[in-house]
């Protein structure tokens, strides 16, 4: 008979019997919800930033480049055009006809009303920018940012490239990043498509029934809608980048199924025991309801958590994949149900009841009891084994490597990768990535106060280990002196060079330097340099000198991460608990969840280190190892990750709580809660898993690296997490697991007070 174990929460069989007595009324409601949601959120892509966010607000690198924008006027980025040679053309860089070709298209590129300057070796003969070999050279063509980041500039101007005589490329910074954006919509569109088709088979397998297989898909396809139309909204009042709406199809999708599953398998179970229908429907909402509920609410206040991290992009990673896993949650409770009570013991089908499934079933049930047994006669070898499992697993983590993402993260096919990986080969003294100094002078930057200090800061700088040169208003010849520089600067009009370097470097009181070095941008030699030169004492004629580039905005970017994400895991870490406690009612069990999904997010960022930084699996995988990890992806994978595991922690204690409510007995209840939930929790498993590792199949490191480090997540939390080292540390702990001390008793008292039913549903 259906169990009422859960009863005495007012709220959930209140809202169950609501839904009982109006079902149509509720899809009716939903069904003009999720439309209009379909019909607004169609176009969300459009209301979303192509900006990614990375910046560090009020760090020096972001000050530097705001300075340079909205005081000197540099809005423009840069593309990097690669001549190379054709099989029947010219092969060498000083060939006529290969610099006759080379500024036709240059030519061409200086009438793009996007371009704002055009840099080559045919213009000013910098041997920095040909080939060691003489067969090769790039340009530099300066592109308009504008809202778009210069996207559509970048665009065009890709369009306009056409040569008959030589083969012409593009690379960059912002190339690369249209090269990202581009795999990532394809990986996106064809990771829903695949995973769908994947989960509409699966799920029929697991319930053996079209219809009950049709209500996780109908509950997945809802939460995605709503999330996306949220999202747009939210976009109207903050910049939301487009990767966000990513972690709305991957997580939406992936929990919204899980949630569907518990439900629909807990109200089945309820079919089989028999009773009147309406008390099934509210015995299967105070129970895997309640229990959705709770875990939906604590998954999204971990994503939540995101929002305290500076960077942009981690907050709208947090906004959207807390918005997708309460969309979830609220389908999972208030459509599902509904559609539920319609349905009713027609949910069922003649399949379920056939000879072949009934003995599978049979055969599977009597496996997860005896399983269940075998951990409780043997919980200190269980929960040895496991945690001896887990720390081999974790191993690798003791030589993580965290650095930036570079061209290697795109496929080998991908243009801008082949140009960054031609530029590191064959032009080892390119300069371009250099340090940009912004400068605040105490006075016109090119009077002699500033041109003194600029004069006298460009020669510490020289000076350095590991600078090459330095460019500025007064480091222009290395052969003119302080005095020359004046000369120049006090009669600009009879000087071409100065009047160009000026329109070039300063405006006012602002001005900028640049600095190139010999070690790679991404290296820590770079970033030490960066460090070096902002610890040098001021020149009385500056007022303000900011460091930014390529390796002062990965320093900061660092820094950030360093100062900012222990602060942002002891918020999860905190609500997590706090959460648990008021669901379980001990102390004990929230202390005990986060320990062990810590040793289980160490074995999946091991895994990490082994697949992605180590290059294991890397040529069944299809990429190109970095020899590092980029933090982006674990802050992201922990935040997830943590709350995924804590879903499958809910679902267990919950349904331990409410064995022990019958048996009285803690080694029975643990046994029985693992024996009814251990299926439905390696089915969910296996369904996210599904969604998680078609989001793997991508040809972008990023999305590889966050699909397949959740599905070890999942995969291992399902397994030697949940199943093996809880249950058998739940074991030796016996009653001390449900221990609070008496204030914090009385406060989950009077907490579930304020829910305690006045009379029985």
């Amino acid at each position: 008979m259906a169990s009422d174990t859960h009863d005495n929460d007012s709220m959930f069989p209140a809202l169950a019997r609501l839904i009982w007595r109006f079902p149509i009324l509720f899809l009716t409601s939903t069904f003009f919800v999720v439309a209009g949601a379909a019909w607004y959120g169609s176009n969300v892509i459009k209301s979303l930033t192509l900006d990614p966010g990375w910046d560090v607000p009020g760090s020096g690198s972001a000050l530097a480049r705001q300075a340079l924008r909205d005081q000197l006027g540099k809005d423009e980025t840069a593309v990097i055009l690669l001549f190379s040679p054709r099989p029947s053309g010219p092969s060498r860089v000083d060939d006529p006809a290969y610099r006759n070709a080379a500024e036709a298209v240059l030519a061409a590129v200086g009438q793009n009303p996007d371009v704002r300057g055009v840099e080559s070796y045919f213009s000013n003969a910098d041997a920095h920018m040909k080939s060691a070999a003489g067969d090769m050279s790039y340009a530099v063509v300066w592109l308009a940012r504008d809202s778009d980041e210069g996207i559509g500039a970048y665009q065009r101007l890709r369009g306009q490239l056409a040569s008959t005589v030589l083969k012409v490329e593009t690379g960059g910074e912002l190339a690369t990043y249209v090269d990202a954006r581009e795999n990532l919509e394809r990986d996106v569109r064809k990771a829903e498509w695949v995973s769908l088709l994947l989960l509409a088979v699966l799920l029929v397998w697991v319930f053996g029934s079209p219809t009950a297989a049709a209500l996780p898909l109908l509950v997945g396809g809802s939460s995605v809608v709503v999330s996306a139309a949220l999202l747009k909204l939210f976009a109207q009042f903050t910049e939301i980048s487009v990767y966000a709406a990513n972690v709305v199809s991957m997580l939406g999708l992936g929990l919204a199924i899980d949630y569907a599953l518990f439900i629909v398998s807990r109200y089945r179970e309820e079919l089989v025991h028999g009773g009147e229908p309406r008390q099934i429907l509210v015995t299967t909402f105070c129970t895997a309801g309640r229990t959705v509920a709770f875990s939906g609410l604590t998954v999204a206040v971990s994503l939540f958590c995101l929002l305290m991290l500076p960077q942009r992009f981690f907050q709208n990673m947090g906004l959207a994949g807390g918005i997708s896993v309460v969309s979830a949650m609220l389908a999972s409770i208030l459509i599902l149900p509904a559609m539920l009570t319609l349905l009713g013991t027609r949910l069922d089908s003649r399949a379920r009841h056939g000879p072949l499934r009934r003995r599978w079933r049979l055969r599977a049930d009597g496996a997860w009891r005896r399983f269940s047994h075998m951990v409780m006669h043997r919980p200190r070898l269980i929960l040895a084994g496991s945690l001896l499992a887990l720390g081999l697993m974790g191993l690798p983590i003791l030589h993580m490597e965290i650095g930036p993402a570079d061209s290697k993260s795109l496929p080998a096919s991908a243009e801008s990768r082949r140009v960054q990986e031609t530029l590191e080969r064959a032009f080892p003294d390119a300069e371009l990535s250099p340090l940009v100094l912004s400068l605040q002078t105490r006075g016109p930057a090119a009077g002699e106060a500033g041109l003194s200090a600029q004069f006298h800061l460009a020669s510490q700088l020289e000076a350095m280990a590991n600078v090459t040169r330095v460019a500025g208003l007064a480091r222009l010849d290395a052969s003119l002196s302080l005095a020359d520089y004046r000369l120049l600067y006090d009669h600009p009009d009879q000087f071409p060079l100065a009047a160009a370097s000026l329109a070039q470097y300063a405006k006012g009181d602002r001005c900028f330097m640049l600095v190139y070095y010999r070690s790679d941008p991404s290296s820590v030699e770079a970033r030490d340099l960066v460090g070096r030169i902002r610890g040098l004492a001021p020149q009385e004629g500056i007022r303000t000198l900011q460091v930014g580039g390529f390796p002062a905005e990965h320093l900061d970017y660092v820094e950030s991460l360093r100062t900012w994400t222990p602060r942002v895991i002891a918020a999860i870490v905190a609500v997590i608990a706090v959460l648990l406690f008021l669901m379980l009612g001990s102390v004990v069990l929230p202390i005990k969840a986060v320990l062990t999904n810590l040793i289980s997010l160490s074995a999946t960022f091991g895994g990490l280190v082994w697949i992605f930084q180590d290059g294991h699996l890397a040529q069944w995988l299809d990429f190109t190892p970095q020899g590092k990890l980029e933090g982006t992806v674990l802050v992201l994978i922990f935040a997830s990750a943590f709350g995924l595991s804590i879903d499958y922690e809910v679902f267990l204690l919950s349904r331990i709580r409410e064995m022990r409510g019958r048996t009285g007995g803690d080694a029975r209840a643990i046994a029985g809660g693992m024996h009814l939930s251990g299926p439905i929790i390696t089915r969910a498993a296996l369904l996210i898993g599904i969604v998680l590792g078609t989001f793997a199949m991508g040809d972008l490191v990023f999305m590889k690296a966050m699909g397949i480090g959740l599905l070890i997540s999942v995969i291992v939390d399902a397994t030697l997490v949940r199943m093996l080292l809880v249950p058998a540390s739940l074991r030796l702990l016996g009653h001390w697991m449900w221990w609070a001390p008496r204030p914090l008793r009385v406060l989950y008292d009077r907490f579930h007070a304020h829910f305690a039913s006045k009379r029985r549903p």
